[in-house]
């Protein structure tokens, strides 16, 4: 993939949302000034524990939240602010298949009027067309067979099988970006892999990209070409799978890899803390800082930046070299 312009090119993200505090209205920016892309047919893994903003830069990515800074880039086109038609030519683009399977389906409509109307909608093909393409997305997803479950309803599926419905819903209108949100996290274990094969497949037939969100790097180390692992808003370290897997340079990335089953990284990492990140506007230091072992008070007074530490491995943190 070297030398390929990236497909989704993110620069300078920020989100913030306004709450009330004691001392009056205030900020929290859960995405504070994140860059990263993702090239043709490539799967970013985007990791962190709940809170760090993974979802917020997915919502971002297709638009559902506006940006409050930063620029978004998808297939070249400047997406940042689009509205209107442009909103709606972008959905052909890049889709969302969302955590919740059953939440994200509407309960009083049958399948096939669950991939009819993005069908009509974007496609615009005639009712022979629609119909035999509603075989078709079923047959490719595994919901079989189709004549059965054309007039199933969500309630009538197991969890597995409505998120195949959403990643079918979500291919109707053949994007060429897919943001998976956490789309094995509700799903029993004995069939999560079965999902993540499938969208693997999906890539490979498809040419699609994906920026895959979980808080789970076990199957971010299986699904994703590259990882990039959030914490507090803020991008913690990027790398490849295999570098990131083989040589984790963060301290809350040797945490996580810590507390995953399996893990070739066994060393004790205790923590100094379990307080949630401080997600104020116009905070100081590393947002890790309060639960890292190895905090200085420059760590509490100096934001880290991300840095190359190694080729194409990123780290924001002061002391990496000190940590090897």
């Amino acid at each position: 993939m070297a030398g390929q312009a990236a497909f989704v090119q993110v620069d300078d993200l920020k989100i913030r949302f306004s709450i009330r505090t004691r001392k009056g209205p205030a900020f929290i920016t859960p995405v504070d000034n994140v860059s990263f892309h993702i090239q043709p047919g490539e799967v970013l893994a985007l990791v962190g524990e709940s809170g760090s903003g993974k979802s917020t830069i997915g919502r971002s990515l297709v638009r559902i939240l506006e940006p409050t800074a930063g620029k978004i880039q998808v297939a070249g086109q400047d997406v940042t602010h689009i509205r209107g038609r442009s909103l709606v030519n972008y959905h052909k683009v890049a889709q969302m298949v969302f955590q919740d399977p059953f939440g994200s389906l509407n309960p009083v409509r049958t399948l096939e009027k669950h991939l009819e109307f993005p069908l009509r909608k974007y496609r615009a093909k005639n009712h022979a067309e629609v119909s035999a393409h509603i075989d078709y997305l079923l047959q490719r997803v595994g919901l079989t067979p189709v004549r059965e479950f054309r007039i199933k309803y969500p309630h009538e599926l197991s969890g597995g099988q409505r998120q195949r419905l959403a990643i079918a819903r979500a291919l109707a209108v053949s994007p060429e970006f897919i943001v998976a949100d956490e789309p094995i996290s509700m799903l029993d274990v004995s069939i999560r892999a079965g999902i993540l094969e499938l969208m693997n497949e999906l890539k490979q037939d498809f040419q699609l990209s994906y920026l895959y969100i979980t808080h789970d790097l076990a199957s971010a180390r299986y699904f994703g070409d590259r990882i990039m692992v959030m914490y507090g808003g803020r991008v913690m370290e990027s790398a490849s799978s295999r570098s990131l897997l083989k040589h984790p340079l963060h301290p809350y990335t040797r945490l996580m890899f810590a507390a995953t089953p399996g893990s070739d990284w066994s060393k004790p990492l205790p923590e100094t803390s379990n307080e949630a990140p401080n997600l104020l506007e116009g905070r100081k230091g590393c947002p890790f800082a309060h639960r890292c072992l190895f905090v200085q008070e420059r760590c509490r007074e100096e934001t880290p930046a991300l840095r190359e530490f190694e080729k194409e491995h990123h780290v924001a943190c002061h002391f990496a070299e000190t940590l090897q």
